[in-house]
């Protein structure tokens, strides 16, 4: 179960496990940009460097009730591929407060103080913890465009989780606000490249004929999970809709890019 919690929003499965995370919503933030307002931490929007470091260290602040400040955070350029980097407190700042490390649309690690956070504005943010023999987590974010859904980011984050110590049982995944079925209209090129990536079958399941074809990425990051080995009850799934909620979400289709992004974000603390 999701809820907004002033200007965040955040599981109440990843809240259980005693886990550092949150959503970010397009409100909290310094922007003044009429299209970035408030809440938007990624450059190239309009937002000069000084005003993006400041929303995100007010998000990490927020989310971290002070603990970690935008020192700790780590960015990088996403593109939209199923990479996942392991990260170590090395990475502090990356992205943020110094030059961004290797691109990618994933972050995991095991690492006390660094906060990884993906960036996104319709696409699927994913943020996942689990646990160790020994009882210590291990954490991850993503970035889930379609092609990186597609392409099974999901999964891999999975198996970044497991190669370091962690158990497929133990993940717990909270998949955050992004464009629902309702919104994400598509063409018949989209359906064909799915189809060559990842199978008919899974394109005829997820996207379907309603007077025009819809993409339902949702329920392709949730099946990816399951035959990752994620248990059906340890997946969280909010139900808002970014292209419904213009008002509390950046959204790049209802806008037709002109927008900002919000920021997801998990740590141990």
């Amino acid at each position: 179960m999701f809820y907004t919690d002033g200007i965040l929003v955040r599981s109440t499965l990843l809240e259980n496990a005693n886990i550092c995370h949150a959503f970010s919503t397009r409100l909290g933030g310094v922007s003044t940009h009429s299209h970035t307002r408030e809440m938007n931490i990624a450059p190239g929007h309009g937002d000069d460097f000084e005003t993006v470091y400041k929303n995100t260290d007010i998000l990490v602040r927020e989310a971290s009730n002070g603990v970690f400040t935008a020192e700790n955070a780590v960015v990088t350029s996403q593109i939209h591929s199923a990479k996942v980097r392991l990260l170590t407190t090395d990475n502090c700042g990356e992205g943020v407060a110094r030059a961004a490390g290797d691109s990618c649309d994933g972050f995991v690690t095991d690492s006390r103080g660094i906060v990884p956070i993906v960036r996104t504005a319709d696409c699927v943010p994913i943020l996942f913890t689990a646990s160790k023999a020994d009882g210590s987590p291990v954490v991850a974010a993503v970035h889930a465009g379609w092609r990186g859904t597609v392409s099974g980011i999901a999964a891999e984050a999975v198996k970044s989780i497991i190669s370091l110590g962690a158990a497929a049982d133990s993940v717990k995944v909270a998949i955050g606000p992004h464009i629902g079925k309702c919104c994400f209209q598509v063409q018949r090129d989209f359906y064909d490249s799915v189809a060559e990536i990842r199978g008919e079958e899974f394109a005829r399941r997820y996207i379907t004929d309603k007077g025009g074809l819809f993409a339902d990425l949702t329920s392709m990051n949730v099946g990816i999970l399951i035959e990752a080995g994620v248990l059906p009850h340890n997946i969280d799934v909010s139900d808002e809709c970014t292209c419904c909620n213009p008002e509390k979400y950046h959204s790049h289709r209802k806008t037709h890019g002109l927008r900002g992004a919000m920021g997801s974000l998990i740590a141990i603390l």
